[in-house]
């Protein structure tokens, strides 16, 4: 009795028994969005000109140059002030990896610190920051260090730890006093040291 092929097989082009599965000749093709997530991932932030619109995009390229290109490509807005791309600088292009978010998140609080000072600074009528041997100010200053400037890289001093000293104040950190201080004595408020009983 000789055996009939199935019907789930009728619909299948014939392969000669040569051609392995792993043959490239024969592998299915990809789409182009397929091939796209195998590229590499970039993050360009875009600026305008005038410093008032930023744009973050991501494009899959296979170099730091295609993706460059890619960017001006990618959707814009049909209308309104940020819808030509000619009229936007790359300000940051970086190659998406484990590392870039932790990179990103520093940078930005980085440029968000930078806005603070840079305000604080204009706002005491300073080109750079003041020193003061006030132990209210280092007090400040350590406080701003360990919550602001550098979060999570040193530790709150406690009854518990033996590393309760002071850090050393930096300009960032002074600015922030500063700043802090200038607004509690525009408000008549004033800090005063309370000995515990």
């Amino acid at each position: 009795m000789t055996k009939t092929p199935s019907n789930q097989d009728a619909n299948r082009p014939a392969v000669p028994e040569e051609v392995r599965i792993d043959d490239p000749k024969h592998a299915p093709e990809e789409t182009p969005e397929e091939r796209e997530i195998d590229l590499p991932r970039f993050r360009i932030e875009l600026e305008s000109f005038d410093g008032g619109i930023r744009h973050v995009r991501y494009v899959h390229a296979g170099s730091l140059e295609e993706a460059l290109v890619k960017v001006r490509e990618v959707d814009w807005p049909s209308k309104g002030p940020g819808s030509d791309p000619s009229r936007f600088r790359v300000v940051e292009a970086t190659e998406e990896n484990a590392s870039t978010e932790a990179r990103n998140q520093r940078n930005a609080r980085r440029r968000y610190i930078n806005t603070i000072v840079g305000a604080g600074l204009s706002a005491l009528g300073q080109n750079a920051p003041g020193r003061s041997d006030e132990e209210f100010f280092d007090v400040l200053c350590d406080v701003f260090t360990r919550t602001v400037v550098l979060p999570g890289e040193y530790v709150f001093p406690s009854a518990e730890t033996e590393s309760g000293r002071l850090l050393k104040p930096n300009d960032v950190a002074a600015v922030m006093a500063q700043l802090l201080a200038a607004h509690l004595a525009h408000h008549g408020l004033k800090v005063t040291q309370r000995h515990p009983e």
